[in-house]
């Protein structure tokens, strides 16, 4: 059969299952339906910056790190622990807001009612309806992961149609191409708790976005700013223990104190070994001139005036060597009492020498030498011995006390130094720390300038109209899929059912060629017009057989079927009727009554004529119907069967086509090799019945419209013509 052909007869077939299972269905849709609830959709626009941001660093942003921020940024609002938080001040602004009696711009009367009536007096004895903060920290001190728990069971079960993960996991939180705006979309029953859910999401996902940036960096300032604290405290405390140490010691300066000191040192040192010679040199000049000067020179030694300017010069030569060692020499013309030390020092020398032009005594000496000029070298000697000695002393002191600085000053640098190197790693500890915090806020800054903070650029907005609930779609969609379904489950059955039923699965699955087929009687609506059918359908089956009818001849034709009431007496009565009315003599002969099927001489039977005969008074008939047992559960002599002229196997169109039917037929074929032997369906659809004969009273312009058209006579008309 053609596949079009095939198609249209099969949506034929099962047109009223699809007309009334597709009614139905769409029925039922169309009355639970009406109770959908409405919905309202929200949505909301966020800038997050991340593409556009500059950076204080030479850090740059990749390809991979922009989706990986946008992924961070989209998955902490459609994280757990984010929806939990904006479940909780849900509940707790549903709470304060709501009212019983008319609708807010948080909540619906009826929702808030029905959240009051599931609520228990617990929680609603945490609600401050003058603080939501308060109220949602109530909340959140009550919340306990156990069953019950109402906060926790609130958001964990997914009965909740606004308050739990099930219906928060609904938002739809996606980045808008490549660009920086981040889209969320929300659609739920309540106008004022979809829009205040977006809001405090957006809140929720901002502050938790803010903690991913800056938590790490800012924990890192914290931290380096405890340990500039410390590490300032500690060298505080080792530069003021250095200072009471010098303070204490009276060292300003160890090194340039040491290395004063020691240039101090080579320089009295220098000077000493001078001044020694000096006065060395001056004390042998002095012994010698005594030696020649004699009485003169003791003279000389014991008078007053003379010592006492002689002291007078030591001191003021000593004054002036110690102003000497303690002075640069540049800044010895500028020191004004070392100058005036000088000029008395002068002053004293010319005393002296006064003092030795009034000595006149003597102008010889004992060998009578004349010593004027003995005398004054003998008196600028003594000036000089006067002058060294002084400067010795001087000298002496100087270095017993740098001896005693050195002493005092050996301990003192071991511990200057200690202390130093103490403050040097405090202050080298001190720097690094400074060094990781100026870092760490230059991280922090750079943080802040790469990644800027998110933006609601498209705050939510209350609803002011729903989305309807697409009743019209949900209608569609349940005619179509009905119709889809049955058509699907239909073709699914006709390529697997071994129900016999129509012409060409019995032609598939018995092999045999079908005759004709026969109505049945169940059908309540075209039962008054059966017997007017039956009569159309054997005029015809029987015109199929009257071209194995010969004159002169009795036509032997053999009624077999599988099973037992397969309706061969009921299409033998039809079929002698309609002969009969045709001037043919029938015979029907039954194994009820004309024949034994018990019987030797049937069971062995070669020919009708070993187990049959006609009675004398009986006219030879034209056409001789031969009714035989059920297959089943009898024997059949086959050899009988292939004598006959047709054979007809009576099937009943609603029965299951088995193996063991298979198996029956195989065997009767082969015997019947050759010989006319066809399927007579019995107790068919009406359609199939039409199929043979063409339309059945009662005849209906559209039964008959839709009969063409089912066998794609498209364009058909009435044949008749004038």
């Amino acid at each position: 059969m053609d596949v079009i052909q095939f198609i249209s007869l099969f949506l034929y077939r099962i047109r009223y299952r699809m007309l009334w299972g597709s009614l139905i269905v769409t029925a039922l849709v169309i009355y639970f339906t009406q109770f959908l609830p409405f919905s309202y959709t929200v949505n909301s626009s966020i800038y997050a910056g991340v593409t556009n941001a500059s950076a204080v660093t030479e850090e740059s942003f990749n390809f991979f790190s922009i989706n990986s921020t946008f992924d961070n940024i989209i998955n902490i609002g459609k994280s757990k622990g984010t929806l939990e938080k904006v479940s909780v001040r849900l509940l707790a602004t549903c709470l304060v807001h709501g009212d019983e009696n008319k609708d807010t711009p948080y909540i619906l009367a009826k929702h808030y009612r029905q959240l009051i009536k599931n609520t228990p007096k617990e929680v609603l004895a945490l609600v401050d309806r003058e603080s939501v903060s308060k109220t949602t920290e109530n909340l959140f001190k009550y919340r306990k992961p156990n069953q019950g728990n109402f906060v926790f069971t609130l958001f964990s079960r997914p009965t909740s149609p606004f308050f739990s993960y099930n219906a928060l996991s609904k938002i739809v939180i996606k980045r808008l191409g490549n660009s920086d705006l981040i889209d969320i979309t929300y659609t739920c029953g309540d106008p004022g708790i979809t829009q205040n859910t977006l809001i405090l999401l957006e809140d929720e996902l901002t502050k938790a976005y803010e903690i991913l940036r800056f938590s790490s960096t800012r924990n890192v300032i914290a931290y380096f700013e405890e340990q500039v604290k410390k590490a300032k405290s500690i060298l505080t405390k080792e530069e003021d223990d250095l200072m009471r140490y010098s303070v204490q010691e009276e060292v300003i300066n160890y090194g340039e104190q040491t290395k004063a000191l020691a240039i101090t040192k080579y320089e009295v040192d220098d000077r000493y070994e001078l001044t020694k010679r000096e006065y060395a040199g001056a004390r042998a000049l002095l012994d010698m001139l005594e030696k020649k000067m004699d009485i003169r020179a003791r003279l000389m030694r014991t008078n007053t005036n003379l010592l006492q300017e002689l002291d007078k010069v030591s001191k003021l030569n000593e004054k002036i060597t110690e102003q000497e060692i303690f002075t640069t020499d540049t800044e010895h013309s500028k020191n004004e009492e070392l100058l005036k030390s000088k000029r008395e020092l002068k002053q004293a020398e010319d005393n002296i020498s006064r003092l030795s032009d009034n000595i006149n005594e003597y102008a010889f000496s004992k060998e009578g030498v004349g010593i004027q000029n003995m005398v004054n070298e003998w008196l600028l000697a003594v000036i000089n011995e006067a002058k060294a000695k002084a400067e010795l002393k001087v000298l002496d002191e100087r270095r017993e006390d740098i001896r005693e600085g050195y002493k005092a000053l050996s301990p003192v640098g071991t511990q200057v130094n200690r202390k130093e190197r103490a403050v040097g790693i405090a202050e080298d500890t001190y720097r690094e720390v400074l060094r990781g915090l100026s870092e760490a806020r230059l991280r922090l800054k750079n943080i802040e300038m790469s990644t800027s903070n998110l933006q609601i650029i498209t705050p939510p907005e209350y609803p002011l109209t729903d989305n309807g609930r697409k009743r019209a779609l949900f209608i569609a969609a349940a005619f179509f899929g009905s119709l889809i379904f049955i058509i699907g489950l239909s073709l699914l059955v006709e390529l697997i059912d071994r129900t016999l039923r129509d012409v060409e699965r019995s032609k598939r699955l018995t092999g045999l060629p079908v005759i004709a087929a026969f109505n049945g009687i169940s059908n309540l609506k075209f039962r008054g017009f059966l017997k007017a059918c039956n009569r159309r359908v054997a005029a015809y089956a029987c015109q199929q057989l009257n071209q194995y009818l010969v004159p002169g001849k009795t036509t032997v034709i053999n009624l077999l079927s599988m099973e037992e009431r397969e309706g061969k007496s009921f299409l033998a009565k039809y079929f002698a009727d309609y002969w009969r009315t045709e001037s043919l003599n029938v015979r029907i002969v039954t194994h009820q009554s004309d024949f034994e099927i018990e019987d030797k001489k049937y069971v062995q039977a070669r020919q009708l004529s070993d187990f049959w005969q006609k009675n004398e008074a009986e006219k030879i008939p034209d056409i001789l119907l031969v009714e035989y047992p059920a297959l089943c559960h009898h024997t059949v002599p086959e050899s009988v069967l292939a004598t006959a002229d047709v054979n007809l196997l009576i099937a009943n169109a609603a029965r299951l086509w088995s193996a063991k039917d298979d198996a029956r037929l195989r065997s009767l074929r082969k015997t019947l090799s050759g010989k006319p032997f066809y399927l007579y369906l019995n107790n068919a659809d009406r359609e199939v019945v039409e199929s043979f004969t063409g339309p059945l009273p009662p005849y209906n312009p559209a039964h008959s419209f839709l009969s063409n058209l089912a066998q794609l006579g498209l364009t058909s008309h009435k044949a008749a013509v004038k």
